[in-house]
């Protein structure tokens, strides 16, 4: 009986719950690469990095502001995304799955991929997008996450040069497979 009790006592004290209740920041590196065929069979990939902050009411239910900088190689759909984001995470455990839905605007941030073929976003728009992940609590108030998700981005006016002349002004939307890596406060 006194070994059970010491084994049980072991494991309690092992047991590690992240705040479930209060503000909260996540933030880290996403990567998104975009799936869809654009009428000018554009390949984008994005690098960056996002932050969100809000208030967790309980563990179900967070509600936040966001803010991404996702920078293409290219240079011509870097983008700063801002969004209002809806946060739940599952399990009152160390492991959780947790996932995030939002929606926000995304502002151009003015790069060109530059020279007589050049593409220049000259208008945002929408962003959405949700995403699936898991938490790890190293203690009650820090944490990794690793997550997968869909984004859309749509921009209203992208320019498009052809021999240094507007050969085209269209909107454009790109639906993105998006992954990440970042840390819990």
């Amino acid at each position: 009986m006194l070994a059970a009790v010491a084994v049980f006592g072991t494991a309690q004290a092992q047991h590690i719950e992240f705040k479930w209740r209060g503000f909260y920041v996540a933030g880290g590196y996403d990567h998104a690469m975009n799936l869809n065929q654009t009428p000018y069979e554009d390949h984008v990939a994005f690098n960056g990095f996002t932050v969100a902050s809000g208030f967790q009411f309980r563990k179900e239910t967070g509600l936040g502001l966001g803010v991404s900088y996702m920078h293409d190689a290219t240079g011509a759909f870097s983008q700063m995304p801002i969004f209002l984001e809806l946060r739940s995470h599952y399990l009152r455990s160390r492991l959780t799955p947790y996932t995030t839905i939002y929606v926000g605007y995304s502002l151009p941030l003015g790069s060109s991929s530059g020279g007589k073929e050049s593409i220049q976003i000259k208008s945002g728009g929408v962003t959405s997008g949700a995403n699936v992940g898991v938490r790890f609590a190293v203690s009650r108030t820090f944490g990794v996450h690793a997550y997968v998700g869909y984004q859309e981005l749509y921009m209203t006016k992208v320019d498009r040069k052809v021999a240094g002349r507007l050969a085209d002004t269209q909107p454009l939307l790109l639906h993105n497979l998006k992954f990440g890596v970042g840390l819990n406060f």
